[in-house]
């Protein structure tokens, strides 16, 4: 896996130019906007010089559609933005892994996961990404998911983020949740799915700073050693420190997931502010990194 000089280099030789090409497209709208409101800011003052009042009501049609003109083209514009950048980190990452703009992983996929206690109400998604690396599979995408409280009767967010799922090359049985003690209330029917059969939390995995944040439940089919390694539980560790988001994360049988609570989306294009920063494309390289090192790991171990 290529290091953030490596991808400091690509990004000057090749991501600048597109991010350039976009940026004239940013000022080609901005001045289009710009040039409509003053037009039709001078059009109704001259309207209103001229007392000309009846014709402020013919202005109405014409004056909604230009708005949504400009409406689409902003969406459009915006449209575009993630998935040229996105397309390019993966090419640096690996030409192999594709890309799907609006795709994401099917519901059924998310449910056998056993994270989340229920078959989300909605469950909607974009930014699919796929491939190999080395010998493993994997698969991820941006997700929203929304159940039903049982208190209130209203709609809940319980997921706004990454979705992650990977397939070992080797066979495994059992299953294990990792949750994050703060959120341990309201994931009990998690774990009661688990105990129901033998199943037990986890409290010793040999990583202090884990268990501290973390609560693993695991069913009596699991050996755990062969999947909590060291370099597991310190990626796992290290990525929740760093970011702050909440991670959860499940091993069934030979296929592992992971879903990541990120509540700020990183490449939402600017429209009023430049979109040539390094600092916002690394951010996002790196976090592709952190899922593409779990792979590898999981490809080199096994």
């Amino acid at each position: 896996m290529q290091d953030l000089k490596e991808f400091r280099r690509y990004y000057n030789n090749h991501l600048h130019a597109d991010l350039q090409a976009f940026e004239r497209q940013r000022w080609a709208l901005i001045i289009s906007i710009g040039l409509a409101i003053f037009l039709a800011l001078g059009l109704v003052l001259a309207v209103l010089a001229f007392e000309l009042f009846p014709i402020i009501f013919l202005l109405i049609l014409p004056y909604w559609f230009i708005y949504n003109f400009f409406l689409r083209w902003i969406e459009r514009f915006k449209a575009r933005f993630k998935p040229l950048v996105v397309q390019s980190i993966l090419q640096f990452i690996d030409p192999r892994l594709r890309y799907y703009h609006k795709d994401f992983i099917p519901k059924d996929s998310f449910n056998r996961a056993h994270i989340f206690p229920f078959n989300p109400h909605i469950y909607s998604g974009e930014d699919y990404i796929m491939g190999k690396i080395g010998e493993v599979y994997f698969e991820m995408c941006e997700l929203k998911v929304m159940h039903t409280s049982d208190v209130t009767d209203r709609l809940e967010s319980w997921l706004n983020g990454v979705f992650f799922h990977t397939k070992f090359n080797f066979r495994a049985e059992g299953q294990m949740v990792i949750i994050p003690r703060v959120q341990a209330q309201k994931f009990i029917r998690t774990f009661k799915r688990l105990t129901r059969y033998g199943g037990y939390e986890l409290k010793d995995t040999g990583n202090p700073r884990f268990d501290e944040d973390f609560l693993v439940y695991i069913d009596r089919k699991m050996k755990y050693e062969d999947i909590l390694t060291p370099e597991l539980l310190n990626t796992l560790n290290s990525y929740h420190e760093r970011s702050g988001q909440e991670i959860y994360a499940s091993f069934m049988g030979s296929h592992f997931y992971l879903a990541v609570a990120e509540p700020y989306e990183l490449l939402d294009a600017h429209l009023f502010s430049t979109n040539v920063d390094f600092e916002l494309i690394s951010a996002y390289y790196e976090e592709l990194f952190v899922f593409t090192q779990l792979v590898e790991d999981f490809d080199l171990r096994h």
